[in-house]
Formats: C-alpha cells, structure tokens, sequence
C-alpha cells in the first residue's frame, strides 16, 4: 500500500462522499462523520480484503468489520465502492426512496455490509457476540468493529467491553474514530475530563492510541498481535478534507447547495 495509492484512494472516497450527498438535495447527509473515517475505513479493507483466506475450522471470511457508528454510512458506501464491493449503480441509490442505501447501512451479506446500523451502542455488543461465538467454533476469525466517540458515551458500549474482556477475546478489535465532536457539539462540553485510553486500559485491552488519517498507522496497529482485546483510539477530525466542515458540529448532518458543493470539490484533489 503505497503512499501515493493511499492518497488518491482517500481523495476519490472524499470526493464521492460530496457527490452523494450533494445528490441527496435538501434530506442532507451526515458529512462530517463520514469525512473524519475514510482512512479507517480505507485501511480496514485493505487489511482485511489483503489476506482473505478462510478460517482453520469454519466456512466463513477469516477477518469481519462491523460499523456500529451507523451515521457513518455514506463514508462506508464510498469505500466499499472503491474497493469493488458496491458498484456505482448501488451508492448512487444513496437516498432514494425504496432503495437499501440510506443514512444507516442496511445488512447486505454479498456486499460485505454485516450490520443494520441505528441506535448508537448495538453494533459493538453484537461484534463482541459475534467475536465470542467464533472462538467458541473454532473459526478464528478476526472481528473488528468502529464505533465513534461521541458512540462511546452509550453504557452498552461498556458493558460490551467489559464482557470482551472478561472472556479474553484476543480476536476483537475495537477502533474508537475519536474526532472530539458529536450531533451536539464539542465532547468537551457534553461528555468531557475522560481519558478514552486510560478507560480502555483499564477494561483490559490492549490499547494503541493513532493518527487517523494515517493509513500506514492505522495498518501497524490493525496487525498487532495481544492475548487480549485490542483497542486503537483513532484521532481525526470531523469534516476532514473540507475547509468549512472540519471539526464543525453544524456538518454533523447537512446539505449542500450548488456553490458550497463546487468549493468543497475543489479543495480535494484529483
């Protein structure tokens, strides 16, 4: 994964995430969520589309991804069209009555979507299921899951965790897309004085604090090895990429007309 194909892959998942959402009209769409996870997302897939074998003991994909931060689902779409799991046809249906691609990922197996995304909290209890039941089978399978910041003020997070844990799953992979902001504005404010990692650490997990918006961080840290639950608290910037969105809460969801579409093109590359 090169530098180069990791800037001109972020920079065409940024730029179809103001397509769609440009297309979506006055409905709007939850832009700074999706800006602030595209190099997680992109070195996720890579991750875990790189070495796809199946598992010793079962049939199923050796490595898993669950978004739990559902409103995120745009950036997701983006993505998995970049790496050829949804065609363009599909995400350009991104908002459009009767169809499976809405503000919140809709499971889709053949698509790799494993996940209805909605009330924040559920996506990370039901990784944790999912991890414990693959140890159970003997499948070994890798699961990894997202959830954001703001996510993480939810007690189902950490009751979750707190059972990751206990059972020692070393096959689970929490990454927390620490942006400090949320619908109602700067975590400061709302939920503020915690140390995400020293709470994370002291769960029991094996916890790698990040850039974000570094793939070759992000890739080191999905591929550290721990006999217990591993965490990596990603620091990104909500909005990432566009000048008026980044870390302003009024983008956590909003629409775009045709001016502040065009300037939010160009500030991306290619």
């Amino acid at each position: 994964m090169t530098s180069a194909w990791v800037e001109q892959q972020c920079n065409t998942v940024r730029r179809r995430i103001i397509e769609l959402g440009y297309a979506t009209g006055k409905n709007g769409a939850h832009f700074g969520s999706s800006l602030s996870l595209v190099e997680i997302l992109v070195a996720v897939y890579h991750y875990i589309l790189n070495d796809q074998t199946q598992p010793v003991a079962g049939s199923g994909p050796k490595r898993r991804f669950f978004l739990s931060k559902g409103h995120g689902a745009l950036g997701y779409f983006a993505v998995l069209e970049s790496f050829g799991l949804l065609t363009s046809e599909q995400s350009s249906l991104f908002e459009v009555n009767g169809s499976n691609f809405f503000a919140h990922a809709h499971k889709d197996l053949n698509s790799g979507i494993e996940y209805s995304g909605g009330s924040l909290g559920l996506g990370v209890s039901l990784a944790v299921g999912v991890a414990l039941a693959s140890r159970l089978k003997g499948d070994q399978q890798d699961i990894i899951v997202l959830a954001g910041d703001g996510e993480c003020d939810e007690g189902i997070v950490w009751e979750a965790l707190m059972s990751a844990a206990h059972y020692k799953l070393s096959n689970f992979t929490l990454i927390v897309d620490r942006n400090m902001m949320q619908s109602d504005g700067d975590k400061r404010f709302i939920m503020g004085h915690q140390d995400i990692c020293s709470k994370l650490l002291s769960f029991g997990f094996d916890v790698t604090q990040l850039n974000g918006h570094s793939c070759p961080e992000l890739m080191t840290g999905l591929q550290k090895r721990a006999d217990r639950p591993k965490a990596i608290v990603a620091d990104t910037i909500k909005g990432c990429g566009i000048s008026f969105m980044q870390a302003n809460a009024d983008w956590h969801h909003g629409s775009l007309n045709q001016s502040s579409y065009e300037l939010a093109l160009s500030e991306l590359k290619g």
